[in-house]
């Protein structure tokens, strides 16, 4: 199960913060510590030590009060002497009483303090005890003026001093020795606390730095890899599959990705299949256009092309059935390449002929009827490279064979869309404009020509073609006429040149005098014609038809159509 990017960033941040926290209650322990310390060393310690050194002072004090009375003057008033010395003790004592008090109260409050404090503390007042009952003593003798008691009590009273001063040095060095240690506990808890910030600062660093580093590498990893399967697709490679590394939302998006380029896959297979039963541009039209398939057709202005195989019929009696394959298979690739280099779209293959249309959404509504003649003219270019496919392919089966084309083009209104049973569908075009094309490449049979267009083609083509007026026809089926043109050619000369200019003007001159019946005047400029190129089929086809009319002349009325009775 993959963990997507917020998941996983939930989960480590989930880890920093426990260990954030751990760290902080331990932080927040020893900083309790700490200030415990400070607090014992501020409340406790320091003010001990200074309750003891008062108590030290005032110690000192009444024995120099007590020595004092030793050396009062005799004559002097020892009543009114002792009377003030004992006053100055009593208030001295009374201030010493309050100082253990505080002390006591101390060593109550300090749950932490040591026994042995508490044991110093007490053996410290019980010689304190001792020294102040030997004051009194001494007090009283001077009282009494004892003084032989006094002399004798005297020297008691410095070694019980002594013994209170060296208890006072055992305290002090106890108290300091508590300071000290509890100065070194808190140093150290403050290195510890210190340490573990530094600790936590450089953890914290570490991971946000190898997590940012580990998320920003599993998304640029990511990003790269769709990247790079996105410019594979973009170069027509759809076999790409970018792999999904994470759950996240790139990981989403790689997946989705890999799913649209199977799709593509999937479509270009389809395209690539059925593109070779019908133009690929249909299958593109169908799987992006669903509607293209819905039956129905709207009206456009297009232009068809026929070309068929001349003599098939007796091509077919001479080879073989593979070699006849072979080379209508020949014929057919040089015809659609010659086609589809032009932006035609070819439409179906019938028997030996090719049918082909131009027009939207294939092609500009203003350029399908030339880009149809480059197509012709492109298909008769090709023709010696065919010849020279079978010649190879055949071998010299093929020697003798009349192989040549011819090519119908017509321009017109049709209706193009999806036509055809449950079944089976076709996407094509129909319409008189339709038939008249598959009329004229047969029409060209009788003129001995390779291309034949139609006069609306003609006026499409404009001056991107130069082409030889033929005749006026009627086809079967159509009582309208129709003019005929022979394309012979781009207009920029770039092919190679077929008829001269005056032979194309002397040709047109011999057509209308052939219309007014003129039959001497036509007779002489097709002569002139054949002077020029002595093969050119549609003079002698004239040449033909003049012999004709004279031995039977034409109605007065006729219009100089010629009528085809076949297809």
């Amino acid at each position: 199960m993959r963990l997507n990017i917020a998941q996983k960033i939930f989960g480590i941040a989930f880890t920093v913060l426990l260990l954030m926290l751990i760290v902080a209650v331990y932080s927040i322990r020893l900083t309790a510590e700490v200030s415990g310390e400070l607090d014992r060393i501020a409340n406790q310690h320091l003010p001990m030590t200074e309750t003891i050194s008062r108590v030290n002072a005032n110690v000192l004090e009444k024995g120099l009060i007590l020595q004092r009375l030793f050396v009062l003057a005799r004559g002097r008033d020892l009543d009114e002497a002792v009377a003030q010395d004992k006053a100055e003790l009593e208030v001295l004592r009374r201030s010493i009483d309050g100082e253990f008090k505080t002390a006591n109260e101390l060593l109550r409050l300090d749950k932490a303090v040591s026994p042995a404090l508490g044991r110093n503390i007490l053996a410290f007042e019980a010689k304190y005890r001792s020294f102040e009952k030997h004051g009194r003593q001494l007090v009283e003798a001077r009282e009494a003026t004892d003084i032989e008691a006094f002399e004798r009590l005297l020297p008691e009273l410095e070694k019980r001093q002594d013994e209170f001063d060296s208890e006072i040095l055992s305290l002090r060095s106890h108290l300091v020795s508590l300071t000290n240690a509890a100065v070194l506990r808190a140093e150290r808890n403050e290195d510890r606390l210190l340490l573990m910030n530094i600790t936590l600062t450089a953890l914290a660093t570490i991971i946000g730095f190898g997590f940012a580093l580990f998320v920003s590498r599993l998304i640029v990893t990511a990003t790269r890899n769709l990247a790079a399967g996105a410019k594979a697709v973009e170069a027509g490679d759809l076999d790409t599959t970018v792999p999904v590394t994470t759950g996240d939302e790139v990981g989403q998006l790689t997946a989705s990705f890999n799913h649209m380029v199977s799709e593509l896959r999937l479509k270009e297979r389809i395209k690539e299949t059925f593109g070779k039963y019908m133009d690929p541009r249909i299958v593109s039209n169908l799987l992006e256009n669903p509607e293209f398939t819905e039956p129905g057709g709207e009206r456009r202005e297009m232009t068809v092309l026929f070309i068929d195989l001349k003599g098939f019929t007796s091509i077919s009696e001479v080879l073989a059935p593979a070699d006849l394959v072979r080379m209508i298979n020949s014929f057919f690739g040089h015809m659609t390449t010659a086609i589809s280099e032009n932006k035609g779209v070819v439409d179906k293959f019938m028997g030996d002929a090719v049918m082909a249309y131009w027009g939207p959404p294939f092609t500009g509504s203003d350029e399908h009827a030339e880009l149809a003649c480059k197509a012709a003219l492109e298909a008769v270019r090709r023709l010696e490279d065919f010849r020279n496919d079978v010649a190879t392919e055949i071998g010299t089966v093929a020697d003798g064979l009349d192989i040549d084309l011819r090519v119908g083009i017509s321009s017109g209104e049709m209706v193009v869309g999806t036509i055809g049973s449950k079944v089976s569908m076709s996407f094509t075009v129909m319409g008189d404009p339709v038939n008249l094309g598959s009329r004229l490449e047969g029409a060209s049979k009788a003129y001995g020509t390779h291309i034949i267009i139609s006069d609306r083609t003609r006026e499409l083509a404009g001056g991107s073609v130069t082409t030889r007026e033929l005749d006026q026809i009627r086809v079967k089926g159509k009582l309208k006429p129709t003019r005929i043109y022979e394309l012979l050619g781009p207009a920029d000369g770039s092919g190679q040149a077929v008829l001269p200019a005056p032979f194309v003007q002397q040709f047109h001159a011999g057509i209308e005098a052939y219309r007014l019946m003129q039959w001497d005047a036509a007779e002489r400029a097709f002569l002139a014609c054949l002077e020029v190129a002595p093969d050119d089929p549609p003079s002698r086809v004239y040449m033909s038809r003049i012999a004709q009319l004279r031995a039977e002349p034409p109605a007065l009325d006729w219009d100089g159509v010629w009528t085809f009775e076949t297809k």
